[in-house]
C-alpha cells in the first residue's frame, strides 16, 4: 500500500494533486485539466514532496504564531518605552559628570534599566505600566514608611538625605525592589487594594534584572543594594532559603565590588560604599552564619556615618545607677552609634556559630582559655570596654525620652536600641544553662566546675533580666521595633525564664513568670510584620508550660527536677534554614535540676561572736549585700591607731 501510494503520487499532475483530487495521469495533458483548462504539469516525486511541506510549514505557522507574533509586537512597544526611560536616566548628575569629560565605563558594565515583560502565557500578574512607574507622591509616602518602620531594622542600607530623588532616577530595578519591601509594611490607596500583586510584580521584575547583572559579575552598589532590599523581603515572606541563596550572591558580589573599585574622595560616595559593604555584613552575621565562612577580611570600609547623640537631659539623675568610673572621654573615641551597633551584630554571628557548633556534637571545655567561650567572653568583654560612656544608659535617658523625641531621632535609637538588647542577650545565651548543663554535660570526660556553673547561672539572670527590661522599656513608650535580629535574639533569650520559672527561690521564678509574659506580648506584636518569628510565639508557653516537674527533697534542700524535649530549645537557639516541625516525637527527653545555686551560699546560720572592741561598726558580719556600701575610711576610724599601722605594715 505504500508503494501504490508513493506510485499514484507521482503520476499525479500538480494541480490535481493541489486539489486532492484523482487525477487520470494522462500525458501531456489529463482529463479534469483538460476540462477546467488549466496547465497540467508533472512534477518529479522529491520537488513536489519538498514543495507540499513548505506549503503546509507556511501554513501551520501563519495559524500556529499569531500568539506569539502579538506578544513580541507589545514586547517591541515595551523595549521602545525602555529606551525612553534610558534617556532620561542620561540627564542623571552621574551621566552628566561622565559627559564633562571624565572616562565612560565600559558599555558591556553599565547597568541597564529594565522592565518585565507583560502578557506572557504562564499566568503571571500583568499591571498597567502606570504601576511600574509610581507618582512621586507615592513614592514620597513609601519613603516615610522605610524611614519609620525600616531603616536601621536592621539595616544602614541608605542615606535618608535625598533617597526620594535618588530613588526616582535610579535603575528601575533598584526603585522596584524598594517598593516590593516597603510594601509589606504600609499601602497606598494608588494600588486600590491590589498590594500583593503590586509585590509580586515588583519582585519579579527586580529580581529578574538584579540577579542577571549579579550572575554576569557586574559589581555595581546598585544591583548589590537591591539584592540586599529582596533578601529582607524573602525573610518577610517566610522564605529563608530563597533569602540565604540571595545574601550569599550579595556578599560575592560585594567582595568583587571592593576588589575592582576605584577609591574616591567624595565622603557621599564613600559612605554609600560603606552602608552597602555593612549591610550585606549584618545580613550575613544574622541571618546566615552557620553556613557561610565569615572570614575576617583586612580590606573593610569605615562605618557608616552615624547620627548625633540625642541631647541630654540635665535635670534628670538616676540615683539607683552606681557612679561611673573615672574614665577620660579621650580614651574611648567615640566611633559612632553604628559602629558599635555593627560590632555587637558580628558578635551575635560568631555566637550563632558556636551554638550550631555544639548542636553538631562539637563539645569544648568551656572554662578553658583556649575555648570558643572564653574567646567570645572576651570580645563581651572588649566591646564593652570600648563602648563610650555617653552612649550608656544612665547617661542618654532612653527610658525617660519622649515617643515624639525618639521618632524625631529614630536615626540613633533603633541601633542603638539593638546594640542595648544584644550586648546582654548575647551573654545571656553564650552562658545558657541548658547548654552547659544538658547539651554540653560530661563532655570529653572533664567534670564540671561548680564556681564555673555558677558564674554562668548569675551571668544568665543578670543578662536576660536586662533584655526584657529594654522590652518593658519600649512597651511604657509605645516605640514599636520591627528588626527580625532582635525578635529572634528576644525569643532565644526567653528560654532562660522559662528554666528559673521553676525555680525554688520565689523572687527569681516570679521575675521569671513576668518576663515570659513580656516576651509573648512583643513577639505577638513583632510577628505581625515578620510572619516566621509567629512560630516562636507559642514556644514559651506550649507545650512547655505543661511539662511534668516534680520537687524532690533531700538532706539539704529541695530540687526541682524538669523534663522537656532539647529540640524545642534548639529551634529557638539555632533555628535551622528550612522550616521544620515544632518537636521531633522521636527525640529523646532531657532532664535538668533548676537551680540558682552551685556554691554553697555566703550565710552564717551560728549566733555571732561577740565583739570585744565594742565601738566597732558591726556586731554581727555583713551580708553580701552591703558588702559594697562599706566604706573602708570609716570601718579604719574605729581601729586605735597604733593598731591601725600595725595593719598597713
Amino acid at each position: 500500500m505504500s508503494m501504490s501510494g508513493e506510485q499514484r503520487s507521482r503520476q499525479a499532475c500538480e494541480p490535481c494533486r493541489r486539489k486532492k483530487s484523482k487525477c487520470t495521469a494522462e500525458r501531456p495533458v489529463c482529463s479534469f485539466c483538460e476540462r477546467l483548462n488549466v496547465q497540467c504539469v508533472y512534477l518529479p516525486r522529491e520537488q513536489a514532496k519538498s514543495d507540499g511541506q513548505a506549503s503546509r510549514v507556511t501554513k501551520s505557522k501563519s495559524s500556529k504564531d499569531r500568539f506569539r507574533t502579538l506578544e513580541s509586537q507589545v514586547n517591541d512597544i515595551y523595549h521602545i518605552l525602555n529606551s525612553l526611560s534610558n534617556r532620561n536616566d542620561a540627564a542623571t548628575p552621574e551621566a552628566s559628570t561622565a559627559r564633562s569629560g571624565e572616562p565612560r565605563e565600559d558599555p558591556s558594565t553599565e547597568v541597564p534599566n529594565m522592565l518585565p515583560r507583560v502578557g506572557s502565557s504562564n499566568n503571571r500578574p500583568c499591571f498597567a505600566q502606570s504601576y511600574l512607574e509610581p507618582p512621586v507622591e507615592v513614592l514620597g509616602h513609601f519613603m516615610e514608611v522605610y524611614r519609620t518602620r525600616i531603616h536601621f531594622q536592621p539595616l544602614p542600607l541608605f542615606n535618608l538625605e535625598g533617597l526620594r530623588d535618588r530613588l526616582a532616577n535610579s535603575p528601575r530595578f533598584l526603585l522596584h525592589s524598594f517598593l516590593a519591601l516597603s510594601l509589606n509594611f504600609g499601602s497606598h490607596e494608588f494600588y486600590r487594594g491590589r498590594e500583593q500583586q503590586a509585590v509580586q510584580l515588583y519582585t519579579r521584575s527586580a529580581e529578574d534584572a538584579a540577579m542577571k547583572l549579579a550572575v554576569e559579575g557586574i559589581p555595581k552598589i546598585e544591583v548589590i543594594e537591591s539584592l540586599c532590599l529582596l533578601a529582607v523581603k524573602d525573610l518577610i515572606g517566610q522564605k529563608p532559603a530563597r533569602a540565604w541563596m540571595t545574601i550569599g550572591t550579595a556578599s560575592r558580589l560585594d567582595t568583587l565590588r571592593r576588589l575592582t573599585r576605584h577609591y574616591t574622595s567624595d565622603p557621599q560616595t564613600e559612605d554609600r560604599s560603606a552602608r552597602c559593604h555593612w549591610s550585606v555584613f549584618i545580613l550575613e552575621k544574622a541571618f546566615s552564619p552557620q553556613v557561610l565562612d565569615l572570614s575576617s577580611s583586612q580590606d573593610t570600609p569605615d562605618y557608616p556615618l552615624s547620627a548625633p547623640l540625642p541631647s541630654s537631659l540635665p535635670t534628670y539623675r538616676d540615683e539607683n545607677c552606681p557612679p561611673d568610673l573615672h574614665v577620660s572621654e579621650e580614651v574611648n573615641k567615640d566611633l559612632g552609634i553604628n559602629a558599635y551597633h555593627i560590632e555587637m551584630v558580628s558578635v551575635w554571628g560568631d555566637l550563632t556559630r558556636y551554638l550550631h557548633g555544639i548542636r553538631s556534637g562539637n563539645v569544648e571545655t568551656p572554662w578553658l582559655p583556649e575555648s570558643t567561650h572564653a574567646k567570645l567572653s572576651v570580645r563581651l568583654y572588649k566591646c564593652e570596654a570600648e563602648l563610650p560612656q555617653r552612649h550608656l544608659l544612665r547617661n542618654v535617658c532612653f527610658s525617660k525620652r519622649s515617643i515624639a523625641e525618639i521618632m524625631q531621632q529614630q536615626e540613633y535609637w533603633s541601633p542603638w536600641l539593638a546594640m542595648q538588647m544584644l550586648s546582654h542577650a548575647s551573654p545571656a545565651i553564650l552562658n545558657h544553662p541548658f547548654l552547659h548543663l544538658v547539651a554540653m554535660r560530661g563532655g570529653r570526660g572533664v567534670p564540671q566546675s561548680r564556681l564555673f556553673l555558677q558564674q554562668t547561672v548569675d551571668l544568665a539572670l543578670f543578662h536576660s533580666g536586662w533584655v526584657f527590661q529594654f522590652i518593658q522599656f519600649c512597651e511604657n513608650l509605645q516605640y514599636e521595633i520591627n528588626d527580625p535580629l532582635i525578635g529572634h535574639a528576644v525569643a532565644a533569650t526567653a528560654t532562660i525564664p522559662w528554666l528559673f520559672q521553676f525555680a525554688r527561690d520565689p523572687k527569681v521564678s516570679k521575675k521569671a513568670y513576668d518576663d515570659l509574659g513580656k516576651c509573648e506580648r512583643f513577639l505577638s506584636r513583632i510577628s505581625s510584620t515578620w510572619p516566621h518569628i509567629s512560630r516562636k510565639v507559642c514556644f514559651p508557653a506550649e507545650p512547655w508550660l505543661r511539662t511534668s516537674h516534680s520537687s524532690k527533697s533531700s538532706n539539704t534542700c529541695n530540687i526541682t527536677m524538669i523534663s522537656f524535649q532539647p529540640q524545642m530549645f534548639w529551634e529557638l537557639l539555632d533555628p535551622k534554614v528550612c522550616q521544620v516541625p515544632q518537636g521531633d516525637p522521636t527525640s529523646q527527653d532531657a532532664r535538668m535540676r533548676v537551680t540558682t545555686h552551685f556554691v554553697h551560699p555566703l550565710l552564717d546560720e551560728q549566733p555571732p561572736p561577740p565583739n570585744p572592741a565594742g565601738n566597732a561598726m558591726y556586731s554581727f558580719p555583713p551580708s553580701p549585700e552591703d558588702l559594697e556600701q562599706v566604706c573602708l575610711d570609716e570601718i579604719f576610724a574605729h581601729f586605735p591607731r597604733d593598731e591601725f599601722y600595725w595593719l598597713q605594715s
